[in-house]
């Protein structure tokens, strides 16, 4: 992987065993030596060893303690900006997923991935993208919109101020596009594809 600049060390703060040894796995193909992970169970460890090593690449695990993971994505963000953080979750949990971003993580892994499907995620973040499914991309559109359905209510939010073209690249997320495709389609790099979908993250986290 000679194209991508590793953020080292890494650290993974995880309660699934299975999980955490395909994700080690995937990392060690992306070129992480495991001397270099980072592991724990629970926040307070994970903020001693945060201050300790300054960790490059995070993996926070949202399957327990929900709230106080984001808050901790927010306070690692401050003192650490420069931290690369990436959530795993289940897919169903887009206002989650929203949340996070909204906290600062630069991407996201799905328990429901392939080993593939996390491979690509992960090589898309370090090398400055950021992942995105038809699912997340509805969800940007509502707040969009200014508003978003909830079971039992309806939610008035700050819109995002999209520009033309990433208005476009959602549109065609939400109709099953991949990134890959959309830059087939209107003839534009997939790097800046990738740009622009960074770049509505950007745009989420300042709400």
């Amino acid at each position: 992987m000679g194209e991508l600049t590793l953020p080292v060390p890494i650290m993974m703060i995880k309660n699934q065993p299975t999980f955490n040894h395909l994700s080690e796995s995937i990392l060690i193909r992306l070129g992480y030596p495991t001397e270099l992970m980072i592991h724990s169970h629970d926040l307070i460890e994970a903020e001693q060893l945060l201050q300790q090593h300054l960790p490059n690449l995070i993996l926070i695990d949202l399957c327990l303690d929900q709230s106080e993971r984001i808050s901790f994505i927010r306070k690692i963000k401050k003192v650490h900006p420069d931290a690369h953080i990436i959530v795993v979750l289940a897919q169903q949990e887009t206002p989650l997923l929203f949340a996070a971003i909204q906290a600062g993580v630069q991407g996201y892994i799905f328990y429901e991935h392939t080993e593939a499907e996390i491979f690509n995620h992960i090589k898309t973040i370090l090398r400055g993208g950021a992942p995105i499914h038809n699912t997340l991309a509805q969800y940007i559109l509502s707040h969009q919109l200014g508003f978003h359905k909830t079971q039992s209510t309806t939610k008035i939010n700050q819109p995002i101020q999209l520009t033309a073209i990433e208005h476009d690249i959602l549109n065609l997320i939400s109709d099953g596009f991949s990134p890959q495709q959309i830059a087939q389609q209107i003839a534009v790099p997939l790097y800046k594809i990738e740009g622009h979908i960074k770049n509505i993250y950007q745009k989420i986290k300042c709400l």
